[in-house]
């Protein structure tokens, strides 16, 4: 049995992977958060991980990774978000500064770059069989 080939978006994945890796440590830095996002960003990297081994035996089967990756960042946006609206508010209205959500934007940042990137690799092929 021959071993596929792991394709462009794989490699895709596992930059969005080191991605969510930040955005572990830049969440835990945030004023406000909301735990089930921990397990979000560690469900996305655990995909492409298992999306990587999957792929070298299925590669029809590991073309839906980056679609999993790309929902479970989106919800992490989402879920992170929900907590931080009033102090986004304060900061709009000028009562606090905008240290106090610099984190935040830094892990909005991460968290939407990662999921544009598997966004974009959810269109290439994960992996390509062997010849």
């Amino acid at each position: 049995m021959k071993k596929n080939k792991l394709g462009v978006a794989a490699f895709l994945c596992l930059v969005a992977a080191v991605l969510a890796v930040v955005d572990l440590f830049l969440y835990r830095t945030v004023m406000y958060t909301y735990p089930p996002v921990f397990f979000l960003l560690g469900g996305a990297i655990a995909v492409a991980v298992i999306g990587c081994v999957v792929g070298r035996v299925a590669p029809r089967i590991a073309n839906y990774f980056p679609i999993c990756m790309t929902f479970l960042l989106a919800s992490a946006i989402v879920w992170g978000s929900m907590l931080m609206v009033n102090q986004i508010g304060y900061v709009i209205a000028g009562l606090d500064g905008v240290d106090t959500i610099l984190t935040y934007i830094f892990f909005a940042g991460f968290t939407f770059a990662a999921v544009v990137i598997t966004l974009i690799a959810a269109f290439l092929p994960f992996a390509q069989k062997a010849e």
